[in-house]
């Protein structure tokens, strides 16, 4: 018997007592379990479940520096934020098909964390990414204060439902 990624997809939310599913598509599920903390304000999702035989797409780390521009931190990310959107586009994939993304945060702080965790829920809205978030002493040059990578599925363009 072989199983629809829809039937796959709730059934791995019937496996997680107490879940609240918050969006699934045919190639993921999102589980935010009432055992864990609410990570809606942050803009993440606490556990993505991809169907099986999914096409995948791993977008190295991307950065938003403008060599002749600002580079505040805001504009950092706003223009890595730009950088995985136009990444993902390329290999077919978009911000609601990721799955996975990996946060690196130079010089963290209250306002730092505020304007990502904004940011990223305007990027994702209500079909967000599982994200970790890392503080780091420093990345790869002196200027960089934020670097973003992510997974993501590539949405089954031959598929009707």
């Amino acid at each position: 018997m072989k199983l629809t990624s829809k039937a796959l997809g709730l059934c791995a939310a019937l496996l997680f007592s107490g879940s609240a599913l918050a969006a699934s598509s045919d190639q993921k599920t999102i589980i935010n379990p009432d055992t864990l903390s609410d990570s809606s304000s942050s803009g993440y999702s606490q556990i993505v479940v991809v169907a099986p035989d999914t096409r995948m797409v791993y977008v190295a780390g991307q950065v938003g520096i403008d060599k002749d521009g600002s580079n505040t931190f805001e504009d950092q990310v706003d223009r890595t934020f730009e950088n995985v959107i136009k990444a993902l586009e390329a290999a077919g994939s978009s911000v609601e098909d990721t799955v996975k993304i990996t946060v690196l945060v130079k010089g963290i702080n209250q306002d730092r964390l505020d304007y990502v965790n904004k940011k990223r829920r305007e990027i994702f809205g209500a079909s967000p990414p599982a994200s970790t978030l890392i503080p780091v002493p420093a990345l790869a040059t002196e200027i960089i204060e934020f670097e973003i990578d992510a997974v993501a599925v590539v949405p089954d363009k031959s598929s009707g439902d």
